[in-house]
């Protein structure tokens, strides 16, 4: 899912919901107030690759998904980073066409080497990256999607090192900030395995809905045009998480598609459940 999205990054991802919306106005602070290391947490379909692609209308940002990369160290998140976005990065190359040095070598390197260098010395790359921020004056935002899929995934001591890598370097990269996506169980290992990090996390962390409320649903319906009967169906198929909502929004005669098994009730069912409510 999140690939499809990001095929088409360089359009306008429409971001519904006032939650939502205030979320990433969260990020958004937090990135002008100078917080480097940002942590989204939402549950599975929460709206989590939404929310950071609405985002690069407001910052410089360098999107990845790392749900199929082999390894979660810094140089393979380094890497994914550099293969998601080398447009953008080479525009950023540009601004060192005049340097001198290891910054004038950087400015000459093609998508190969621009990948190489993002996998051998990660720190290099993000240092270089940082040197053409800031010469342009951007706030570089670097979204790590699907960081880690489980608690139980055996790389998670692997990504720990890679966020640990990133703060121990942020002094030297001021121009460079990190926002990562995580689920909750992923957020309870980290505060049971590394309570530093989790207590910079702490610093700036913005939570997404478990499941899309009542307000929010009504303005979601309202973006979408939803009829009455279409927001009644919604209502009636429970607690919805975002992704669940968008899809019953698109397969309203098939809800199945959306992972949801719909209770037909028969009139007088119906009527028992309005009196209980009532």
């Amino acid at each position: 899912m999140q690939r499809s999205l990001v095929t088409g990054r360089h359009n306008k991802v429409r971001l519904l919901g006032s939650s939502w919306i205030k979320a990433r106005d969260s990020i958004v602070q937090h990135v002008r107030d100078g917080n480097q290391l940002i942590t989204v947490i939402g549950r599975a379909g929460s709206g989590k690759t939404t929310l950071l692609l609405s985002l690069c209308d407001y910052v410089q940002c360098l999107y990845t998904d790392m749900a199929g990369a082999g390894d979660r160290d810094l140089s393979a998140v380094t890497a994914s980073i550099a293969m998601d976005n080398m447009d953008k990065i080479v525009e950023l190359q540009g601004e060192l066409r005049r340097e001198k040095g290891d910054l004038r070598a950087f400015s000459r390197l093609g998508a190969y080497d621009l990948m190489e260098l993002a996998r051998s010395k990660p720190l290099t790359f993000l240092r270089m990256l940082n040197e053409a921020a800031s010469r342009r004056g951007w706030r570089v935002v670097m979204e790590v999607d699907e960081g880690l899929l489980s608690q139980d995934d055996p790389r998670a001591f692997r990504f720990i090192e890679a966020m640990h890598g990133f703060r121990n370097n942020m002094r030297l990269l001021d121009s460079i900030y990190l926002v990562v996506t995580m689920l909750p169980d992923v957020v309870d290992l980290i505060a049971k395995v590394d309570m530093p990090l989790f207590e910079v996390m702490r610093l700036a962390t913005v939570m997404l809905p478990d499941y899309v409320g009542p307000d929010d649903l009504q303005e979601v319906a309202s973006a979408l045009s939803l009829t009455p009967e279409m927001i009644e169906k919604i209502s009636r198929l429970g607690p919805l998480t975002m992704r669940q909502l968008m899809c019953v929004a698109l397969n309203p005669s098939d809800v199945s598609k959306c992972g949801i098994d719909e209770i037909v009730m028969n009139p007088m069912e119906e009527a028992e459940v309005e009196v209980q409510q009532q």
